[in-house]
């Protein structure tokens, strides 16, 4: 076991599971109004997986279910709170900035949510 870090006690023989770091690119005329957006895989890494809290809530007649996860990887600086994060066919909305963990560079830590409509959990 290789330790390079102390942020949850994780090691890099955590990473156990494979994430991709989506973005968009935007296609603009000469007016710059954009014409189109484009979903690309700008990563794929190992990571940690933590799911830390789940909620239910009623907007009128909608009910929608979330469940937030803390996404540990090796340390990134190109993950933006713009970026979608897919894992196990889940496509998470980053909830704020990535930062590094222990500001030593080791660890970036990503908090995100999945969005359930009906409140249908996988």
């Amino acid at each position: 076991m290789i330790n390079t870090g102390t942020i949850m006690r994780t090691t890099i023989d955590d990473l156990k599971e494979r994430i991709q770091i989506l973005s968009f690119v935007n296609y603009r005329n000469e007016l710059g109004d954009i014409l189109q957006s484009e979903e690309v895989v700008r990563a794929e890494c190992w990571a940690k997986v933590l799911a830390i809290n789940a909620g239910i809530s009623e907007s009128g007649v909608e009910r929608t279910a979330s469940i937030g996860y803390r996404i540990i990887v090796r340390y990134r600086d190109d993950i933006s709170p713009d970026d979608v994060i897919k894992w196990r066919n889940k496509r998470l909305r980053i909830t704020s900035t990535p930062y590094d963990a222990e500001s030593r560079r080791i660890w970036t830590v990503v908090d995100c949510v999945e969005v359930v409509p009906d409140g249908k959990a996988e």
